[in-house]
Order: C-alpha cells, then sequence, then structure tokens
C-alpha cells in the first residue's frame, strides 16, 4: 500500500510539472552524488577560476546539507530553442554580425521559472495533508543541478558537460524542488554520446580538458559573462564573435540538429539581440543601458563589461570600420577598454 501511495504522488507531481509548461521532469533521491568526487578535484584544479560560490562542494554535493528533512528532488526542465536552424553563432560570423547566447536573447528565466516553480510547489504542497517542508531553485542555489536532472532520467551529462535528452537536444533549463518526502526515484539514462568529439574540437579555446571537464578560465562564456577583468590577446582573439557567452559546442552537437523548437516562448526573444549588428549594439549599451538591462540576463555581465567583449568583437571582425571606434575607447578612462581596444587595432592593422 506504501509503495502505491508514492507511485500515485510521484505521478500526479509529474503530471503538475509537466502541465504547469515544463516539458520534462525526473525525480531523484536526496542523496550524497556520485559526482561529489568529481567537484571536489574540479574545485582543487581552479577549473572554478572567479566563481567562489561554486567551493562550497559539501551542499552541493548533497542537497540534505542545505535541510537535513529533504528526501527527494524534483529537477524540472524546459526547451528554450526557439532559433531556426540557420540562426547561430557561425552564420552570424559570416555576416560579420556579433553573437548572444541564445538562452540570454530574451527575458531572465531566474525570474520566468521562478514563478512557475513557485505554483508548483504551492499545486504540491496541496497533495498531502499534512504541512511539508519544500523549496525550489532556478540556477540559484547550492545543487548541482545537472546531475540531479541526470539521475532522475531527463537526459544524460554530455562530454560538454551540458545535460543533453534526446528529444531536446541541450537547449534546456533546469530547476529543481526539494520535499522532505520520499517518492518513487526515475532511473538515470544511457549516455548517447558514444564515440563523438565534436563539441571538444570545436571549442576555440580548447575549454574542455577532458571528457565532462570545463575548465572555466578558458571557457568562453565565462570569460565574456563571469570575468570582469582585462583579456590578453592571446585568449581575446579565439572569442571568434561572442560578446555574451558561447553556443559553439552545443551547436556542433549532433542532437542539437535533431531537437525540437519552440514556436513561441514564454521568455520573449528580443530580436535586438539576436545576431546583433555590434556597433548598434554598443551604442544602445551606451545610451540605453538602463532601459536594455530591464529582465535582461545579459546585465549580468554588466555594462563595462560588454562594452569590453564588443571591442574584442570588433578586433577579430577583420573589418577596418570599427578603427574608428576603437580609437575613441584606446582613449577613454576606463584601462579595460583602452587596453582591448588597443589590441583590437593591432590584430585589425596586421
Amino acid at each position: 500500500m506504501q509503495t502505491l501511495v508514492k507511485i500515485n504522488l510521484s505521478n500526479q507531481i509529474k503530471e503538475i510539472v509537466l502541465s504547469s509548461g515544463f516539458d520534462l521532469v525526473g525525480i531523484s533521491e536526496a542523496k550524497i552524488l556520485e559526482d561529489s568526487y568529481f567537484l571536489k578535484d574540479w574545485l582543487e584544479k581552479g577549473f572554478h577560476g572567479t566563481m567562489k560560490y561554486m567551493e562550497d562542494s559539501k551542499r552541493r554535493s548533497d542537497v540534505r546539507e542545505i535541510n537535513s528533512k529533504f528526501k527527494s528532488v524534483i529537477s524540472c526542465a524546459i526547451n528554450y530553442n526557439n532559433l531556426t536552424k540557420d540562426s547561430n553563432s557561425y552564420k552570424a560570423l559570416e555576416d560579420n554580425k556579433g553573437w548572444i547566447s541564445r538562452y540570454a536573447t530574451g527575458d531572465d528565466y531566474h525570474s520566468i521559472l521562478g514563478k512557475k516553480l513557485k505554483l508548483v510547489a504551492l499545486k504540491i504542497q496541496e497533495l498531502f495533508d499534512e504541512q511539508i517542508v519544500v523549496k525550489s531553485y532556478v540556477d540559484t542555489g547550492p545543487i548541482l543541478e545537472r546531475a540531479h536532472a541526470s539521475m532522475g532520467g531527463v537526459g544524460w551529462i554530455g562530454k560538454n558537460s551540458c545535460l543533453i535528452n534526446k528529444d531536446i537536444g541541450s537547449w534546456i533549463f533546469v530547476s529543481d524542488i526539494l520535499i522532505d518526502k520520499s517518492l518513487v526515484y526515475d532511473s538515470n539514462v544511457k549516455d548517447f554520446c558514444g564515440t563523438c568529439t565534436k563539441c571538444i574540437d570545436a571549442c576555440p579555446t580548447n575549454a574542455i580538458v577532458s571528457e565532462k571537464v570545463v575548465d572555466s578560465k578558458k571557457c568562453i562564456s565565462y570569460l565574456t559573462i563571469e570575468n570582469k577583468k582585462y583579456v590578453e590577446d592571446r585568449m581575446a582573439r579565439k572569442f571568434l564573435n561572442n560578446v555574451y557567452g558561447c553556443d559553439i559546442c552545443q551547436e556542433v552537437c549532433p542532437w542539437n540538429s535533431k531537437a525540437k523548437i519552440v514556436e513561441s516562448s514564454i521568455f520573449n526573444n528580443r530580436d535586438e539581440l539576436i545576431s546583433p549588428d555590434i556597433s548598434i549594439l554598443l551604442n544602445k549599451i551606451e545610451t540605453e543601458w538602463e532601459t536594455l538591462k530591464i529582465k535582461s540576463p545579459i546585465k549580468r555581465a554588466k555594462k563595462d563589461g560588454l562594452i569590453r567583449n564588443i571591442l574584442i568583437v570588433m578586433g577579430n571582425s577583420r573589418d577596418s570600420k570599427y578603427i574608428p571606434i576603437l580609437e575613441k575607447y584606446a582613449k577613454s578612462h576606463n584601462e579595460i577598454h583602452i587596453r582591448t581596444a588597443e589590441d583590437s587595432i593591432k590584430r585589425l592593422s596586421i
């Protein structure tokens, strides 16, 4: 009888999640993760760079360190891929356009999914006669989201360390609901990457140092978003046209070539951020930043960080039309912008 109750509750919870707009759901046990060793090793090697918030490996490896009462982790995943196959960083590069990682071309997913999760959590609470302990996170808590999603059968961890699902690919936002009730746990799925190494081979900075291990200090996403410092020329020239984030290791993934495209999105894509003209984007950042950053993930890089990134991309463009703009920033009062502009002018002058 106890087993039937668990099965019924688990199925009801999954139905609530899926009927609330999520595409995938999986349930895993709240316990110490097998990935805990790999996280410690990753941290010891300094692959997290300046992301100090990653250093609490004990809590990240076991959600019971957040609250010892937690028994189950409900992984909720949603497809955010609403760009056509022709809209990618390679095509943008050919057209001398910049690229903003597709997850950041719309409204901030933290806020949108956070509201969804709160509603889901309330509905789950209604399934129980007594008060339950429940907490939700949207990529904001000390949780290894992808590890739990993998344990819950949502997908497998690819060689680029992204979660991959056979139907949706890796264009997935994962969020979690933790509860203090035992449920029926899903089984992890087979790793379908096989011998493919396209993601490793395509990375311009060789950031994927081994299968499923990314050195953040070499990763273009990290360097354009988390890193607020000057980027050495030898690394900057490898940014290609990436203004914010990088999608390359996902764009080359065979599973994403088959991925479902969402016809309408709750994330409200902004045309001005899709394959942007970098001169126009730079002007918008300079003159309309307070408006542009509203509800947008790109605010994480800060205004000065985005300007630095655009100056780098201008230097990678091989287009001398950007030299006057770069010369202007080479005379600014921002030391990072000055050095970056000077590097870019040199690259364009070769």
